[in-house]
């Protein structure tokens, strides 16, 4: 972050804060509270910082901090001196991030106010349909998977990003990440991870060579071989779209219109694909988690020496490291799987995951200011050496340990067959029945006639229109 003298900084800070350029400009009511009017006024009357004219400032100074701390008074006026905050995160994050938020309420406290900030398990692939369905009683700050953004957009159900925080999340965050927080030129959300999408983890002691982990079928043999499994959940639409992909299905998601071509040939090649692997369940393949849920059931199935490799994130990667030994977890792309007699990369979902402000929130500058705090370079390193979660910043991911990482390295390996989930897919495509169409596949352990796939793929499509 680029520093100023403290004169600069004075000057700067006053006019960002005549232009209310701290709190993305939410909906303001008017109007009485039985029928009022909702309205969405501009962004403090200031345009959006383009990538190519920044003016950074460094928002832990003395300086900013006080005026930060300033603000937050002021907003705490109305609420009797004390700002209460509703945080949603997920189960797995929830230790982690109440330990940002501790700080961050140490970091601005004064004896003006009181800040309090509550957490909410509630998971990244579930705040966002929890917030469009009424924005009002959501979370003020919470994370979720950046294929959500544009439905909250179109909803005005997130705030969007202040000026001033905007301005460091450009300079901050790959290039990559800050577009995508994007809808046409205004910035709603900030970037939390790079890592919204799933390679194979898998055990070098099994896998002698990284060789023996491009191809799926010589995989499960390898793995049966050594009276273990390779897990991929064919249950689950985020994982079994994969196939889809691959086969060269017609998938994306624009303007609110979700288009899913699987009522075709390709279709038909996804589906066959699915089925020969689930032919080979309980002998070298594992589809589906149970009851349990797929990380449980990765770090389980390790546990108990029942899994030698499976398609996951790197939210599981500190467990199988502490289970079988960061010497011995090695991660790789997606292999290739058989789909009309021919091997054929595995595609991907490849994404981000992003915090986001309520647009509705009563306290929207000290809400930026926590979600900005939850995803600086400093938090998002220490995210990283806590739950080995990818950041964005620049300043971490140039970190030795970082760049090294394995996961980072079959992260970018699967990049090239990597689908943005934004443009993919919408709201409409996961309530679909896109996880039942692969439980019937795997309940019959792939064995359904070419007929019947091609009737439930139609009736597939038929549900994402």
């Amino acid at each position: 972050m680029a520093s100023k003298s403290k004169r600069a900084v004075a000057l700067v800070l006053t006019a960002m804060m005549a232009a209310g350029a701290f709190a993305g400009c939410g909906p303001t009511e008017t109007g009485s509270s039985g029928g009022g009017t909702t309205t969405t006024p501009s962004n403090g009357g200031g345009s959006v910082a383009s990538t190519t004219d920044v003016s950074t400032v460094d928002m832990y100074s003395e300086e900013m901090i006080q005026t930060v701390k300033d603000a937050i008074a002021t907003e705490a006026e109305t609420a009797g001196g004390t700002i209460n905050l509703t945080m949603w995160c997920s189960g797995d994050d929830r230790d982690f991030e109440k330990s940002l938020a501790k700080e961050f309420t140490e970091l601005y406290a004064d004896s003006r106010y009181t800040i309090k900030v509550k957490q909410q398990t509630v998971g990244e692939d579930q705040s966002g349909g929890k917030i469009n369905e009424s924005p009002k009683d959501g979370a003020d700050v919470f994370s979720f998977a950046d294929d959500q953004l544009s439905t909250m957009v179109e909803t005005k159900a997130l705030a969007p990003v202040g000026q001033v925080f905007y301005n460091n999340v450009i300079a901050n965050n790959s290039a990559d990440s800050v577009a995508v927080v994007l809808s046409g030129d205004k910035p709603y959300a900030f970037p939390k991870t790079s890592d919204n999408g799933y390679f194979m983890y898998y055990d070098k002691r099994v896998y002698t060579d990284p060789s023996m982990v491009e191809n799926m079928d010589e995989m499960i043999a390898t793995a049966n071989k050594a009276g273990k499994s390779v897990y991929l959940n064919l249950t689950n639409g985020w994982y079994n779209t994969s196939f889809f992909f691959s086969a060269g299905c017609e998938i994306s998601y624009k303007d609110g219109k979700q288009i899913a071509h699987y009522a075709t040939p390709e279709g038909l090649v996804a589906a066959k694909a699915m089925c020969h692997l689930a032919s080979m369940v309980d002998s070298g393949f594992m589809a589906q988690p149970g009851s349990a849920g797929d990380n449980a059931a990765v770090v389980q199935g390790f546990q108990e020496g029942k899994l030698a490799a499976a398609v996951i994130g790197t939210w599981c990667g500190p467990d199988l490291k502490n289970i079988v030994g960061a010497d011995n977890l090695g991660a790789a792309k997606l292999p290739t799987v058989l789909m009309n007699d021919q091997q054929v990369q595995l595609d991907s979902f490849g994404g981000y995951k992003l915090v986001g402000v309520n647009a509705f929130t009563k306290f929207p500058i000290t809400a930026q200011a926590l979600a900005y705090y939850l995803t600086n370079p400093d938090s998002q390193l220490k995210r990283y050496n806590t739950r080995g979660l990818i950041p964005t910043a620049n300043a971490a991911l140039a970190t030795d340990v970082v760049k090294n990482d394995p996961a980072l390295q079959a992260i970018q390996a699967q990049l090239p067959f990597a689908h943005p989930q934004g443009s993919s897919v919408g709201g409409v495509y996961w309530a679909s029945n896109i996880g039942g169409f692969g439980s019937t596949i795997v309940t019959e352990k792939g064995k359904i006639d070419d007929s019947e796939l091609e009737k439930q793929l139609a009736e597939l499509e038929g549900q994402m229109k």
